[in-house]
This record gives structure tokens, C-alpha cells and sequence, in this order.
């Protein structure tokens, strides 16, 4: 067994000679920035993300739908990119990393500086009027009273006047794919032309169990890419990825980074 030293090196000799690298982010890339995986909470949801994350529950149970989101939206805030983001951002400015494919909805690959980034899932940066289709700064979605969290654990919650457009007031919506809908056409059409091209395929921080956006390293992989996968939990294409690093995300990205001139 190799060195982690050894593989480190091996894996950013292939990147900067990889004329076509393509990146593909999940939720392990954002908890190094103190970003919590709401699926792992314990205790705090009453319904489970799958039926609260939905179109019909912004409508039929609007207490727990705003809620869910408004809680995300405070976390998200109060971040910054991590180690990680930042060394993709630097990559991609030295030309060794042409595209950024990601499942999180949290902008810190924006805000690190990435450019060339497809969201897969949508954004939890802005919210939109489900009438006029107004867009605004997430935070307008947030509570203006205090004790909001508390409320919702002691059963006393209930959303207020900020879910409501200042244009026309409308109901307000992240600007999440929610569960039911269809994925972005473009940045979805975009992701695939990505992975075909793409000479090294890096998989970071996910376990790859989500579908549809699973099908893109598999498409790399029949085009003759190379794999690289960072992930601490196991995936269904450990097996076939030319490197599996079961690191955290950031530290080996910002190793790798440094290693390649």
C-alpha cells in the first residue's frame, strides 16, 4: 500500500496533465465549512426533508416548509468557503481545472471565486416569488423576531409576513430544486457535456447515491477518464476509480493544489 504522500503525488500528476478536468462536489464539501448536513440533524424535524422539502408543503404545512428552509438559509449565511474551495478557485485560475459540478446549493464555490460552476440543485443564495417570479437576497426570507428556533422546538412557531414578495405578495420559494421537480435544463445539459470531455473526473465529498447526478461519473467513465474519488463514506464506484481517498475533503484538495505548479 502506498504512501497517502505517494498518491497525493500520483493524483496531481494526472491533474495538471489532464488537458479537461471536471470536479463534482457533494454536501462533504461544505460541512468542513461548518456547514451541518441537515439529513444528520437529530430531533429537530418533525417530517422527514423528502416531505418537507416540496411544493406541496409550502402549501399544505407552510409552518414546518419555511421553517426548514429559514433554519438553512441562517447556517448558509454564516459560513465561509473552506480550504477545499479555495483550491479548486485557484485551479481553475491557473487553467488546470475547467469546470465545477456541484449538488450543494450554497454558493461557496462562487464565493471562493470559482467561475465555471453548474448547480445542479439550484441555489440556496436566492429566493423567488412564486407569482411574479421577483427574485431576492435569501435573507429576505428570514424571521425578523427573535427565538424563532426555540419556538419551533417548544411547538409555538409559525412563519410571519416575510414570506411574502415586497413586489406583489406572493408566496416566496427558495430557489432549491425541490423534491417532485426536474433538474435546471441548462446547467444539467452543460454537466454532461462536462463529463464526457472530461480526461479526469473528481468526485468530492459525495457518496454518489443520488440520481440522476450520479450518472456523470459513470459517463467519464465510459469515455476513458480517469476517476478520483475523495470521500470518507463508501460509493458505488470505489471499485472502478483509479485513486479513493477516504479523506476530508478540504485538506486533500488545498495537498493536491499545492502540488501541482
Amino acid at each position: 500500500m502506498k504512501q497517502n504522500i505517494d498518491v497525493l503525488q500520483e493524483i496531481a500528476l494526472a491533474w495538471q496533465s489532464a488537458k479537461a478536468v471536471a470536479v463534482f462536489t457533494g454536501a462533504g464539501m461544505s460541512t468542513e465549512s461548518g456547514l451541518p448536513d441537515f439529513r444528520s440533524r437529530q430531533g429537530l424535524w418533525k417530517q422527514r426533508p423528502e416531505s418537507l422539502a416540496t411544493l406541496a408543503a409550502l402549501h399544505n404545512t407552510p409552518d414546518e416548509f419555511y421553517f426548514f428552509y429559514q433554519w438553512r438559509i441562517r447556517q448558509l449565511w454564516q459560513v465561509e468557503p473552506n480550504a477545499g474551495h479555495q483550491a479548486l478557485a485557484s485551479l481553475e485560475r491557473s487553467g488546470h481545472l475547467q469546470h465545477i459540478v456541484t449538488q450543494n446549493v450554497d454558493g461557496l464555490h462562487q464565493r471562493a471565486g470559482s467561475q465555471q460552476v453548474s448547480e445542479l440543485h439550484g441555489s440556496l443564495k436566492t429566493v423567488s416569488c412564486l407569482d411574479c417570479r421577483a427574485s431576492y437576497d435569501s435573507r429576505q426570507l428570514l424571521p425578523r423576531q427573535e427565538g424563532w428556533e426555540a419556538a419551533y422546538q417548544a411547538g409555538t412557531y409559525r412563519y410571519g409576513a416575510e414570506y411574502s414578495c415586497p413586489s406583489c405578495k406572493g408566496k416566496l420559494r427558495p430557489d432549491v430544486v425541490l423534491f417532485g421537480e426536474h433538474l435546471p435544463e441548462s446547467p444539467w445539459r452543460q454537466s454532461v457535456q462536462m463529463a464526457r470531455s472530461a480526461e479526469l473526473f473528481v468526485v468530492v465529498g459525495s457518496s454518489l447515491l443520488v440520481s440522476p447526478a450520479n450518472q456523470l461519473p459513470q459517463s467519464a467513465l465510459a469515455q476513458g477518464a480517469k476517476l478520483v474519488i475523495i470521500n470518507q463514506e463508501p460509493t458505488p464506484l470505489d471499485a472502478q476509480a483509479t485513486w479513493k481517498l477516504d479523506n476530508k475533503a478540504a485538506e486533500t484538495l488545498a495537498a493536491v493544489a499545492a502540488l501541482i505548479s
